[in-house]
Formats: structure tokens, sequence, C-alpha cells
């Protein structure tokens, strides 16, 4: 239970101050009423954290599945008629995950002491972005919290399969290559050495690619240590690199031209963005600022960028359309001349609605013709690579046997 610190006046006109437990700021202004007390100033007493809470913090983690459950069955409890702070008690009862239990927790607190629900969650902004903060507003701004969360679970767990689904995709083709350059790493280091030794106790001339085989296995095995620390320092460096903003800029255009993994790329952020954008307008939220709560949300920066732009153009009596055209390598015809449509019949959001659903599928066909595209180029790589080492390795071994 919150601490609370007030100041109050008694019949005398004294000042009166002291620290209580209280379930809520109004709870405590009605117990000091029925004393004889007029409240003056009533101040939650925030409680210091300890080294264990705050690290425990730092790593804890709320999953996209946990909020959409939560969103859920606070939606199904809100339509039976329970209040905002009683579901919000009832689901703190049964949220296993600790850290977003005290949260849920907290949130109650918050709206018992008269804050709103979406006030007491823009206190977690990791937890909580800004589609349900905006989405949860726009509910209790309409009178349709239900409803709004309704939309906002359907939209999470929409957005969550097709994030489930590409991520599976992507990686089986990551797991064969990172598995290759292991097992090609650890040949040219251990294995390799101890054939092309053979080769050099003969005092015969070894075919040109024989020798470029033995300089490049006597690289790998002789600065053993060099190398590793080497690859380790680059992996590092590359990651570190990715999270500033010129690597996240040079990473996410690589994402974009990359041959088979960009057309994949640009149907997920356009399929997001449909997704999220409609939904935003279904729930009642003016298309400036849930443009810009879509640009915030994609995950490549390209997109982010353009459409938070495109947000501002609106803003000066810009049409949408246009404001997308700008992009025409971002911004298929397909999303372009749907949103044209949309603003013409004024039926955007079930125009970008139908648009979601179709990359939706062509993202599960996409997928499902990964492997027959990817599996391909992979047997031609390992296949050139076994070549020119079993051609390397078997023409000197031939050469000797002739000679002798």
């Amino acid at each position: 239970m919150p601490e609370f610190e007030y100041s109050a006046r008694n019949h005398d006109g004294e000042v009166v101050t002291d620290t209580v437990e209280a379930v809520s700021r109004a709870s405590l202004a009605q117990q000091l009423r029925q004393q004889g007390l007029l409240p003056t100033s009533i101040v939650e007493k925030k409680k210091s954290e300890g080294l264990w809470q705050k690290t425990s913090a730092l790593f804890s983690h709320v999953s996209l599945v946990e909020k959409l459950v939560f969103i859920k069955n606070l939606a199904v409890t809100m339509r039976a008629g329970v209040s905002v702070s009683k579901a919000l008690k009832v689901l703190t009862k049964q949220m296993p995950n600790p850290y977003f239990r005290k949260i849920i927790e907290n949130m109650t607190h918050d709206v018992e002491s008269g804050k709103s629900l979406s006030e007491s969650m823009r206190v977690y902004p990791k937890v909580f972005s800004p589609i349900f903060i905006s989405m949860v507003k726009v509910g209790e701004e309409s009178g349709e919290l239900e409803k709004n969360l309704d939309y906002l679970a359907v939209q999470i767990s929409r957005d969550y399969n097709l994030i489930r689904r590409t991520k599976g995709a992507l990686t089986y083709p990551a797991v064969v290559v990172v598995t290759l350059i292991i097992i090609g790493y650890l040949m040219f280091t251990f294995v390799l050495p101890r054939l092309t030794e053979v080769f050099e106790e003969f005092d015969t001339e070894l075919p040109f690619l024989t020798q470029v085989i033995i300089r490049t296995v006597d690289i790998f095995s002789h600065n053993f240590i060099l190398i590793t620390a080497g690859l380790i320092f680059l992996i590092a460096s590359v990651i570190t690199w990715s999270r500033t903003k010129s690597g996240q800029a040079a990473f996410h255009k690589l994402f974009l031209v990359l041959p088979v993994f960009g057309k994949i790329t640009k149907k997920l952020n356009l399929a997001r963005f449909t997704i999220i954008f409609s939904g935003l307008l279904r729930s009642g939220m003016p298309i400036v600022e849930a443009l810009r709560i879509s640009g915030e949300t994609m995950t490549n920066i390209y997109y982010q960028r353009a459409i938070v732009e495109a947000s501002e153009k609106i803003k000066i009596g810009v049409d949408l359309v246009v404001a997308l055209n700008k992009y025409p390598d971002l911004f298929t015809p397909m999303v372009t001349e749907m949103v044209q449509v949309g603003e013409e019949t004024g039926t955007v959001e079930k125009v970008l609605a139908e648009v979601s659903s179709f990359y939706e599928t062509e993202i599960d066909d996409t997928i499902k013709n990964l492997s027959s595209i990817i599996e391909p180029i992979l047997v031609i790589i390992i296949g050139t690579v076994v070549g020119l080492l079993a051609v390397g390795l078997i023409l000197p071994i031939y050469n000797i046997s002739q000679n002798v």
C-alpha cells in the first residue's frame, strides 16, 4: 500500500502534517475529513529502490504476448461492467511476470488516485508504446474504451504474428550460414593443416590451386589466436556500430536493397504500416497523430522518416497520397493508389485494412517459397567450395602417384 505525506488544518486552523498509508489520495482525503481535518496537500511518497530492485528492473522484460494477454483480459473484464481500477486489481493477481505485475499494481494506485488509464500507462514508456497510450486515450475521450482495447488487441496480435512468421522464416537460412562459417573456420584451422603438411613433404611442384589452399591454411593455423581475436573484435565493432545512427541507416538501407531480403523487408514494413495506421484511424484518432505514431513504430528508419514527414506535410494541407508518392522506392503503387481511392471516397481506414490483408498474404507466400529460393543458392556455394577443395587436394595426390 502506498504512503502519502499530507498537510491539513484542524478546526482551530492549526496545520497538521503526517505520513500515513492509504489506498489512494481520494480515500485518504475522505478519512481526513471524517476526522475533522481539511486537507490542503496530499503527496504520494516515492519509495527508494534498493540496488537489487534497480538491477532487476534493468534486466526485466515484458513480452508482446504478455501485453496482448493483458489488453485482452482488461477489455473482457471491463465489458463485464467492472471499473478500470477493479479490473486492474484482478489482472494484478493473474499476472505471472513479477515485473509486469508490479507495474499493473502501480497503475492501479494511479487510477484510484484520479489518473486516467492512459496517464498511468505513460509512466512506463518501455512497456507501453505510443500506440497503447494513444488508443487508450482516444477510447477514454470517446467513451468507447472497451472497443478500443479490442482494436488494440487485434492490432497487436496481427503485428506479432507478422513479425513471428518473418523471423521464423529467416532463422533457418541464418543458422545454416553461421554453421557453414564455423565449420569452414574449424576446417581451415585444425583439419586441413594435417593434410597440407603431407604435400609439403614431397619434393614436387604443386598445382596453383593447391598452393593457394596451403597458403590460406598456413595463415589460419599459424595465426589462430590473432584471427580469432580479430573476428571477435570485428563482430563486436559491427554490433556497436549498428546501434549508432549512421550504422542503423547503413544496415536498414542494406536490408532494403538485398536481392531476396529487400522484398521481404519492404512487404513487412508496408504490412505493419497499413495494419497500424488503419487500426489507429478506426479507433477515432486524427490522421496526423495516427501517421506520426505509425511512423514511430516502424522498424526501418527510412520508413520511419518518410511516414513522420508525411504527417508533417498533412498538417499544412498536403494530401496523403502526394506525401507518400515522394518515396516511390518505399511505397508501392499498390499502396499509393489505394490511399488515393480511400481519400476520394472517405474510406481510407477500410482501404488500408484491405491492403494490409493483401501484404500479409504476400509475406506468407514469400516465406513459404523462401526455402526453395535460398536452398539452391546455399547448395551452389557449398558445392563450389567443396569442389575447389577437392580439386586442390586431389590433384597433387594424382601427380605424386604418377611420378611414383
